[in-house]
């Protein structure tokens, strides 16, 4: 599945994620489900947290990370050498954006996978 069809899939069964970018191994956007503009913030947005988050735990990077703002969350999480920032409105069902996400990454690095294996 391609990162973009991956995002509708994800936008057709998350009721909270109103936008998603998934950013490559450099944090570049990967596919969107905004413009130009908005991805490469968003591609920001993952690239400031994500550092961040692994400042403040010891021994392990951080997977998974929210930030609560007054109009919705913003979520940033990493898979391997993948990572998807979404956006939601105010008080998402967080257990279901997660899983939501997860699955979406997942959707991608089989993809992925797939293409490796097709290419050796």
């Amino acid at each position: 599945m391609t990162g973009d069809q991956a995002l509708a899939e994800l936008l057709d069964v998350s009721e909270d994620v109103v936008a998603a970018v998934i950013l490559d191994a450099d944090g570049r956007p990967k596919a969107a489900t905004v413009g130009d503009a908005e991805s490469e913030k968003a591609a920001e947005i993952g690239a400031a947290m994500l550092p961040y988050g692994d400042s403040l735990r010891t021994g392990a990077s951080a997977a998974r990370l929210e930030a609560v703002t007054a109009d919705g969350t913003v979520f940033v999480l990493r898979e391997g050498s993948t990572a998807i920032v979404a956006a939601t409105g105010r008080d998402p069902v967080t257990g279901l954006v997660l899983h939501d996400l997860r699955t979406t990454l997942r959707n991608v690095g089989r993809r992925t996978r797939a293409k490796a294996n097709a290419s050796s």
